[in-house]
């Protein structure tokens, strides 16, 4: 059985939601050779005078990795910082990152 884990980044403008959601493109082969598997990404725009514009990524791990571990190898790879390069990173205001417990019955387990 697979670890899933919801990441959502809070972003600070529309245009830095789109700048993001360009990069998340790259992210997904690099996070791939670190055996981190993208299930999907999604956007949220901002709603007039309410929240701020999100990504969402759903992710997996190996049953054995070591979550965190596995994910500071990524951030430290050569691959995260070519895809990260001209993105100032002040436009993520926020990031929750949540592992999810398949149920029995899901499809994704």
């Amino acid at each position: 059985m697979s670890q899933y884990q919801l990441r959502v980044y809070t972003l600070c403008s529309s245009e830095a939601l789109a700048a993001y959601e360009n990069i998340w493109s790259k992210h997904i082969p690099g996070m791939a050779k670190h055996q981190i598997t993208t299930h999907g990404v999604w956007t949220v725009p901002a709603t007039p005078g309410s929240e701020a514009p999100q990504l969402y990524a759903l992710v997996s791990y190996l049953d054995a990795d070591d979550v965190q571990e596995r994910l500071h190898a990524y951030l430290a790879s050569p691959e995260f910082r070519a895809d990260m390069e001209g993105f100032d990173l002040s436009q993520i205001v926020g990031v929750a990152e949540t592992v999810l417990a398949p149920t029995a019955d899901s499809p994704l387990r």
